[in-house]
């Protein structure tokens, strides 16, 4: 899964990135199995604890 599939339907937009951030955001990006079907987590950074994924958990410069 890439990050725009993750922010297509958000007022969320890459520009907001570097090339290098969304390379390293989607390199951690992990999928779980779920009773809806498979849904995308990341580590974050501060907590250093696996959370589930939607638009609203990027923001610039602090990726969690």
């Amino acid at each position: 899964m890439n990050l725009a599939d993750i922010l297509k339907d958000s007022n969320y937009k890459l520009s907001q990135f570097t090339a290098a951030e969304i390379e390293q955001l989607e390199q951690s990006i992990t999928l779980k199995a779920t009773k809806s079907g498979e849904v995308p987590y990341i580590v974050c950074l501060v907590r250093q604890k696996a959370i589930k994924h939607h638009p609203s958990r990027f923001h610039a410069n602090k990726l969690f």
